[in-house]
């Protein structure tokens, strides 16, 4: 699976919008209960694209290991 840089993130939020581009890219690391999930505390706790840019890499390691 590919790891997306700081700035693709960016990007990819900016063309596709931010819920759009969460759920496209954590698509392939959460299961669909748990990406709604996520998607209800991002919209809860208004996260920065840096934020969530941090919990990807969190998570895109443990699949990768």
């Amino acid at each position: 699976m590919r790891e997306y840089s700081f700035n693709d993130f960016k990007y990819i939020c900016y063309v596709e919008g931010k819920n759009s581009a969460v759920e496209t890219i954590f698509s392939d690391i959460f299961q669909t209960k748990k990406l709604k999930a996520f998607q209800r505390r991002i919209k809860k706790n208004e996260m920065d694209l840096k934020s969530i840019y941090d919990e990807y890499l969190q998570h895109q390691s443990i699949v990768n290991n």
